[in-house]
């Protein structure tokens, strides 16, 4: 597969003292604006972790779309723990779709997984009343007469409805958006059919503007218990647009260790399941092999999906 990111084995080097470590602080590089669902996630979860390790973590928030230029900058940190990176699935996406060479394991250092949102798709609450079998029936029935809106090509919204699209055979008109808001305007005012994403479409639901047709978390949301996933419902899909902590290049195993167990006691912390909570997310707790084996899969997902273009823009 020409576009393809897979797992590689790195050189170990030693690791400083735990009192040389916490000499200094670490830097937390994040590509996204502050105060947004994820930067609060991140500063809530950093917070708990810098007690844990007795020392500061300091947040560098430098809002990117596909956050590659970050990452550029941690490929040329020292190894040493000081300078990390929340990775999005969106980086990855960015890097499958792009060509980069980009080695997991080789250009960067999968410390653990994090956590992820609530994601799926909505329509007006008098549109396909039995849910979301009935968009797919009507789809089936009107090949690409449907349409569905996402907060833009390649945003999560996009991608696993292109491939609910696939799953299921059927055709429908992709809407990209600036942005969710600007779906949920579009939706109310009868001018798409269903519109995919995350968190914006919570306050849709919730204020009555539309209802989900269909969930993509692993179980049930406490918050809308009547809801059913894409595991119920038969796809053996989940969906949750994951994110976690990766470090430099050959980073030193003491210190990737030692902020794996700090930042897992910290996501189980009662102050941030309660910023997780009102946040809508949900745990995806991965360690670090764990989450490189899913990085790995992840990508070669991405590219063998390739968008097909069955799915119109």
């Amino acid at each position: 597969m020409k576009r393809r990111l897979f797992l590689a084995s790195a050189s170990l080097l030693a690791a400083p003292s735990l009192a040389q470590a916490q000499q200094r602080s670490i830097t937390l590089l994040v590509p996204f604006a502050e105060g947004g669902s994820t930067d609060q996630m991140t500063r809530a979860v950093a917070k708990s972790a810098s007690k844990a390790l007795g020392q500061e973590i300091r947040l560098e928030n430098k809002p990117s779309r596909t956050g590659l230029r970050l990452l550029s900058q941690l490929r040329g940190a020292a190894p040493d723990g000081s300078v990390v990176m929340l990775f999005p699935v969106a980086t990855l996406r960015a890097l499958v779709e792009r060509g980069v060479d980009f080695t997991i394991g080789r250009d960067a250092t999968p410390i653990l997984c994090l956590a992820g949102g609530t994601y799926g798709v909505i329509a007006k609450a008098d549109r396909f009343p039995g849910g979301w079998r009935d968009f797919v029936t009507e789809a089936r029935q009107n090949p690409g007469k449907l349409s569905y809106g996402s907060a833009g090509n390649g945003s999560v919204g996009q991608v696993t409805m292109a491939r609910l699209m696939v799953k299921e055979n059927i055709q429908a008109v992709h809407l990209p958006f600036r942005g969710a808001a600007d779906g949920v305007e579009a939706l109310q005012a009868g001018d798409l059919d269903v519109m995919a994403g995350g968190a914006r479409l919570h306050a849709a639901v919730d204020q009555g503007e539309a209802r989900w047709l269909a969930l993509w978390s692993p179980a049930r949301n406490p918050r809308w218990p009547d809801v059913p996933t894409l595991l119920e419902l038969g796809y053996g899909l989940t969906e949750t647009a994951p994110f976690g902590l990766i470090g430099p290049p050959n980073m030193q195993p003491a210190e990737r260790q030692r902020l794996e167990v700090a930042f897992t006691a910290a996501l189980r912390a009662p102050s941030v399941k309660t910023v997780m909570t009102r946040l809508g997310m949900t745990e995806d707790l991965r360690d670090g092999p764990a989450y490189a084996a899913y990085l790995a899969a992840a990508a070669g997902e991405e590219a063998a999906l390739g968008l097909r273009s069955e799915v119109r823009q």
